[in-house]
């Protein structure tokens, strides 16, 4: 039964990953060919492009091409989202914008500032893409983000989540505007990207360091009331295991793992938020197996969660539809295609359907979506 299970999940993985590379997430034609959307609806059109999420496309790239074999159609996507990044992106200015939208009279809050980890996300796709071969990275566009991530070094040599406008009083209070753990999967990031791109400035890879240590050691004390920023600060871990911290800290943040494991089994579902609010979304259900597959490689305590993994991994792949696509949420009225979700559901049910061995050898380097 078990081998059925993981033959299921790798075919609806390769059902998501059809969508993902010729369905609409990445736009085909228009003055944003190249970018890839948020979400797109029952018509396949999208309501905006964003750069962040064009970032983990190229990252889920460099993934594909490592699981599956280099393929000519992972090549092009990177290329043209590449393209797209230097050529429209990147062309307005030192201040590129958080999300385009179709309407170009549509207001964003997040257009009003500029983000670290959504720049981080950008320069990881392009380091990870250039390293599995599927892109030559021009110069112009790497400098181009790290000289807009190098605007958000604070005085105190650590990155800051984001600065605003100066024509902007005041930004949400939200997890995503202020320092937190989070930021440690944006640091990583950028080391990763160091790592592979040729002149990233010492200055950028001394900040990442510290936002990286910075993030884990407040990941260990205090995690993130919402569990989305929650679990990227733990992919932050996951994606550097040769780091020098990583065995010291694997313990606490193991704990800290079962305790939203613990949470879940309680609710039934992966709680939104600590008090166990909002509906389940399908993206951090997908965040959870991942993480929770890897932890399993690296602990040493004896804990097993596999089962409750598994178990998450099928209801995951219940809400994929017969194209691939996902909603955002489990229990949404309107139907949206989430492009970030499926990137995530894809990596996901691939892992769960790993073996044991090849889980291993991933979770040394891995290429965290």
């Amino acid at each position: 039964m078990e081998s059925l299970n993981n033959q299921n999940r790798e075919l609806t993985a390769v059902r998501i990953a059809r969508w993902l590379i010729a369905g609409p997430a990445q736009q085909s034609d228009g003055a944003h060919a190249g970018a890839v959307a948020g979400w797109t609806g029952a018509d396949g059109r999208s309501e905006y492009v964003y750069p962040e999420i064009t970032g983990y496309f190229l990252q889920w790239l460099a993934w594909m091409a490592r699981n599956c074999g280099s393929q000519a159609a992972y090549g092009a996507r990177a290329e043209a989202a590449l393209l797209w990044l230097g050529e429209r992106w990147l062309a307005g200015g030192s201040r590129p914008p958080t999300r385009i939208y179709v309407d170009p009279n549509r207001q964003d809050w997040r257009n009003d500032a500029l983000f670290a980890f959504d720049l981080a996300m950008v320069l990881r796709g392009i380091g990870a893409a250039a390293r599995e071969g599927l892109l030559a990275v021009p110069g112009s566009v790497v400098n181009s983000v790290c000289d807009a991530l190098a605007q958000l070094i604070a005085p105190d040599g650590h990155f800051d989540a984001c600065h605003r406008d100066g024509n902007r009083a005041c930004l949400p209070d939200r997890w995503s505007t202020r320092r937190g753990p989070f930021l440690a999967k944006a640091a990583a990031g950028i080391l990763d990207a160091s790592e592979a791109l040729p002149d990233i400035a010492a200055n950028l890879v001394e900040a990442a360091t510290r936002s990286f240590d910075a993030g884990l050691d407040a990941l260990v004390l205090a995690p993130h009331d919402e569990t989305h920023p929650f679990l990227y600060a733990i992919e932050g871990f996951l994606a550097r295991p040769a780091d020098n911290g990583f065995a010291a800290r694997l313990p606490k943040i193991a704990a800290h793992f079962d305790a939203l494991l613990d949470r879940s089994n309680r609710l039934g579902r992966v709680p939104e938020t600590v008090p166990g609010a909002g509906p389940m979304r399908l993206d951090i259900v997908a965040q959870t197996v991942r993480v929770g597959l890897l932890l399993e490689v690296h602990r040493r305590d004896g804990i097993s969660r596999r089962r409750e993994l598994d178990r998450l991994a099928d209801t995951l792949a219940q809400y994929v539809r017969s194209d691939g696509a996902l909603p955002f949420s489990a229990d949404g009225h309107v139907v949206q295609c989430n492009v970030w979700t499926a990137m995530f559901a894809e990596q996901a049910l691939s892992l769960a359907a790993f073996e044991t061995r090849e889980l291993a050898r991933y979770a040394a380097s891995p290429i965290i979506v």
